[in-house]
């Protein structure tokens, strides 16, 4: 099992074998203006919508690596490989007004789960999960296993 680093100071992803990627974890959300009220986000599993949330600093664990050419996924969306984590964080939940816009926080906290290291080729953000240089995905992936561990700091 191999140890890679993501920090977020710095947008820096180590790899166990020494080798260093820029990667961005850029989100869209309310809290920063980015995000407008009719871009509903929703939680995974439980589809609840949410501001995203950056990717959660802590020690997480490789759980699958997809590979386009295999199931293919929208490439525009993920790029040609999606690196699966365990990481999860609590976030908040949304209501929505009568048009279905975001309206006001509730309070209410729900675990979110489904943060990735992938591509973005069609935008510079992502719902919280770790974004991989345009291109480097396959690369990155291949010195990856399953198991191997993710510190995010």
């Amino acid at each position: 099992m191999a140890r890679h680093r993501y920090n977020k100071a710095t947008d820096e992803l180590t790899l166990a074998d020494g080798s260093v990627y820029h990667c961005t974890n850029r989100v869209r959300n309310l809290e920063n203006g980015k995000r407008r009220r009719d871009e509903v986000a929703r939680t995974i599993p439980d589809g609840l919508p949410y501001s995203p949330q950056s990717f959660p600093r802590g020690l997480w664990s490789i759980l699958g690596i997809e590979w386009r050419k295999n199931t293919n996924f929208d490439r525009g969306i993920y790029g040609d490989v999606k690196i699966r984590t365990n990481a999860y964080q609590q976030v908040e939940i949304w209501s929505l007004d009568h048009d279905g816009d975001y309206y006001k926080p509730t309070g209410q906290r729900v675990r979110d789960t489904g943060y990735l290291l992938h591509e973005s080729p069609r935008s510079s953000t992502t719902l919280g999960c770790i974004r991989l240089p345009d291109r480097k995905g396959l690369e990155i992936a291949a010195k990856m296993t399953v198991g191997d561990e993710l510190e995010v700091v």
